[in-house]
This record gives structure tokens, sequence and C-alpha cells, in this order.
């Protein structure tokens, strides 16, 4: 396996435009679906792990749980999700995406996935499978793997 070398200016501008291109993208999705960013992960968080307790929303959001509650509860009278007790645990508050939050969800990830798939087009299947690839891995290269599924169950 061949090893690129960069200098420290090359490699600044590359993630400095990788950064301009993702936030152009997100910022598309919030300007287009009226959510911010932090609402629209949490109806992504969602989609792939509904019902979720407040603790967990809060470690994979990155903030306290008193701030995930005020936040879930925005969403909540926005009409996107829905809070129930535990019944295995009274104290716990368990959230889900209602039919609005499921719609809106799907809406956002339809569009995501048609503009990529687009654009993808014009690439080699090289290109796409580098592309691929970063992606699958992007969490460990930017060494973000701690907020990831397991670590929030594990509570690590």
């Amino acid at each position: 396996m061949s090893r690129i070398t960069i200098t420290r200016k090359g490699f600044d501008e590359l993630l400095f435009n990788a950064l301009t291109a993702v936030y152009a993208f997100e910022r598309d999705k919030v300007n287009r679906f009226e959510l911010s960013y932090g609402q629209i992960y949490l109806l992504q968080l969602l989609r792939r792990q509904t019902p979720s307790r407040m603790s967990d929303i809060a470690y994979r959001m990155g903030m306290p749980v008193s701030t995930a509650t005020r936040f879930v509860a925005k969403m909540e009278r926005m009409h996107f999700l829905e809070r129930i007790k535990d019944e295995s645990d009274r104290r716990a508050i368990l959230v889900s995406l209602n039919d609005k939050g499921k719609k809106a969800v799907k809406a956002v990830e339809d569009h995501s996935f048609s503009v990529l798939s687009s654009n993808l087009k014009n690439f080699s299947k090289d290109d796409i499978d580098a592309f691929m690839k970063t992606a699958k891995y992007l969490d460990k290269i930017l060494g973000t793997r701690s907020r990831n599924k397991d670590a929030a169950n594990t509570g690590k």
C-alpha cells in the first residue's frame, strides 16, 4: 500500500476544502427542510436507534441531558417526536419518531441520496470505491468513534 505525502499546508487546505463542501451540503439541507443541523441529526439518529433514552440522545449529541431534554421538547412541539415513559424504568424517558418525523427524515435522506448518486455518476468506479471507503472509515480517520452506537449503549 503506497503512502501519499502531503505538506502541512496542503493537508490544511485539503481538510478545509472538505469541511467547506460538507458545510455547504448540510447548509443546503438546513435551508431546504427548514430544520437545524442538530434537528436533522436527531431525526437521523432516531431513525436508526428508536426508541432512544434521553441519556443516550444526550451522549450521542455531545450535550448535557438537560440540554437534550429541551432540544427534544422543542422537536416534540414541532410534532416530529413523541416521548413516553420506559415501562422497564419509570424514571427513564424514551423518544421515538412519530409519522411526521419519519416522513421528514425520509425526505432528508432521499434528498442526500439523490444528490450524491447523481454527482457520483461523473466519477470512475475506483474514485467511487475510494469515496465509499473513506466515508465508511471517516469516524476512525477523525478519531470520533467514542460516540458510536456501541459506545452509547455501554457508556464508554
